[in-house]
């Protein structure tokens, strides 16, 4: 079903709700965000590396406004094309980029095998509204970094502040392995796995090379 998270300033979710939601929603996983300065995007269509990318700049990202994606696919291969979040740009000269939860049935065929994206497209040139949740539920970033849920969106407490999210399908998935654990030694070493792997991936040149800007 996929699951959409915003997250403003100061506000980011527990490594166990992105684990939670990672493993329901194994299909590609990616964050755009804002840094002060512009827009950023990084995704992949194996959530391990997003995973490790979220995480090795995991106190840089709190202080920014960030939006990401976990794809469960049920419209077009699992490929980084296809995987959320995309870029769009309305007539108003407003960009910025945009996730989809849900299925777009009346975007199942088109230019592309994603109904995401056919619907995203569909809505950039003023064919079809977005707001009414009849094709599922969307949210995006623009160029400035303001964050809008076009439909749907439920606040659930994240590791600090309230985070945004398209469902709770993914809470109960795994709890049980959470528990009689310390949440902090699990970020910990969640953190140093996930900086190690980002790491090799920076000397790969898998991973674009991004300064983070603190704000």
């Amino acid at each position: 079903m996929c699951v959409i998270v915003t997250a403003g300033k100061g506000a980011m979710p527990t490594i166990g709700q992105l684990a939670r939601m990672s493993e329901t929603n194994p299909d590609g996983a990616g964050i755009a965000w804002h840094d002060g300065t512009g827009l950023h995007r990084y995704r992949n269509p194996d959530n391990n590396q997003t995973l490790a990318f979220i995480i090795k700049n995991w106190e840089t990202f709190r202080d920014m406004p960030c939006l990401m994606h976990f794809r469960l696919a049920t419209h077009g291969a699992t490929t980084e094309e296809n995987t959320h979040p995309f870029r769009y740009r309305l007539s108003d000269g407003e960009h910025g980029y945009i996730a989809h939860n849900g299925i777009a049935h009346r975007h199942t065929k088109g230019r592309y095998a994603s109904d995401s994206r056919n619907a995203i497209l569909a809505w950039q040139t003023g064919q079809t509204d977005l707001t009414d949740g009849s094709q599922g539920r969307f949210a995006k970033i623009d160029q400035n970094g303001a964050i809008e849920w076009l439909h749907g969106g439920q606040p659930i407490q994240g590791e600090r502040g309230t985070i945004m999210v398209s469902n709770t399908n993914w809470l109960d998935h795994g709890i049980d392995d959470m528990m009689g654990y310390d949440i902090n030694e699990i970020r910990d070493e969640a953190y140093q796995m996930g900086y190690d792997d980002g790491q090799r991936e920076l000397l790969d040149g898998a991973i674009p090379d991004w300064t983070p800007r603190r704000r």
